[in-house]
């Protein structure tokens, strides 16, 4: 089987045949810099020094010809066909934080949206997960599958850990999360994992752009700066459909006019529902809001999480207004594999 090489660190573990080089890594214990693991965000980027590789499916949407000419791939979605030698950014985790796999019971279900569910998880008594504002979990399902959330509790909220759930299928996951399970189900799950988190070391003012479920992470790095009394300006863009899909739209209304320095931007990109109550704020994509208030975004740090679709607007349109590519902070929310199959028809409904 190929072994895998990271440079300049020395470490190595072994692909397994169809493997990907970045499951291969996170199965060694290596968390390799990732997001998505879908082939969108390019967090996993890395430069292949040595060695041949494939992609199964073609080269992903998010490695450029240009990326790819030279040596560039994405380690989400590469197989190994020899030994390789990858060059990658440090296998840093975030300060303080240690991987854990718990067992724990849904405490309650609270349905924010039509498709978005709030879910708050006990852990066992004994335990505890530390975890970085803006981190994710992934919740452990049968045969090695597992679906990713982010957190959207802060650590100064408590023990019980909340997540956003938007439903993704009928029959998976999601599907029986809205549909059968109820209060006191048992998951096992692992975490904090990810590399988006929020550096309260910088000088910079953030903003923060979410699409949809995407606020969820940006909502717990926000309740955790409210909680330690952190004054710094914060302005949140929050994008959505419509205006019910922007499930906490009183509590930030409400902060906003409570806190100084923050900013709450809504951004509505669905037409209009109801023309006898018509939308009073802006509408259009979010990333285009943030670049039509700020032509320079050198002065910032931006953290974005949502869809793909956003995450590689904001990847392209922001660097073009100044922003360095060292002060962008991203997560892409994708589909996992088998749901995104599932979506396409590709496999049968009882296969996620």
């Amino acid at each position: 089987m190929p072994q895998v090489t990271l440079v300049p660190t020395g470490q190595s573990f072994v692909a397994e045949p169809g493997e990907s080089v970045l499951a291969a890594a996170l199965r060694a214990g290596l968390n390799l810099p990732h997001s998505c693991k879908g082939g969108h965000c390019a967090s996993c980027r890395a430069r292949i020094l040595h060695g041949r590789f494939d992609y199964p499916t073609g080269r992903p949407p998010g490695i450029t010809e240009d990326e790819a000419r030279d040596g560039y791939a994405l380690l989400c979605q590469v197989r190994a066909l020899t030994d390789l030698s990858v060059e990658t950014r440090e296998v840093r985790p975030a300060p303080d934080v240690e991987v854990k796999s718990l067992p724990c019971r849904i405490e309650r279900m609270d349905r924010v949206a039509d498709d978005v569910m709030a879910v708050f998880l006990r852990l066992p008594a004994v335990e505890e997960i530390h975890y970085r504002p803006g981190q994710y979990l992934d919740v452990m399902l049968s045969g090695g599958r597992r679906r990713s959330f982010s957190i959207a509790s802060a650590p100064a909220d408590g023990r019980l850990i909340e997540l956003h759930v938007r439903r993704a299928s009928q029959s998976g996951f999601t599907g029986q999360l809205f549909d059968s399970m109820r209060e006191g189900t048992l998951l096992r799950i692992e975490g904090p994992l990810g590399q988006f988190w929020f550096r309260a070391e910088s000088p910079r003012p953030p903003l923060f752009v979410g699409g949809g479920t995407g606020y969820a992470p940006l909502r717990a790095m926000l309740r955790q700066l409210v909680a330690a009394g952190d004054r710094r300006p914060v302005t949140l863009y929050w994008g959505a459909r419509a205006v019910a899909d922007l499930y906490e739209h009183a509590w930030l209304t409400e902060l906003a006019r409570q806190r100084p320095g923050f900013s709450y931007r809504p951004v509505l990109s669905g037409p209009p529902a109801d023309e006898s109550a018509p939308w009073p704020g802006r509408r259009g994509l979010v990333h285009a809001a943030v670049l039509a208030d700020h032509a320079d975004l050198s002065g910032f740090d931006v953290y974005a999480s949502g869809p793909p679709a956003m995450i590689e607007a904001i990847r392209a349109g922001f660097l073009r207004h100044g922003l360095p590519r060292d002060q962008l902070f991203f997560d892409s929310f994708d589909y996992a594999p088998d749901t995104l199959a599932q979506l396409q028809g590709t496999v049968t409904p009882g296969a996620q």
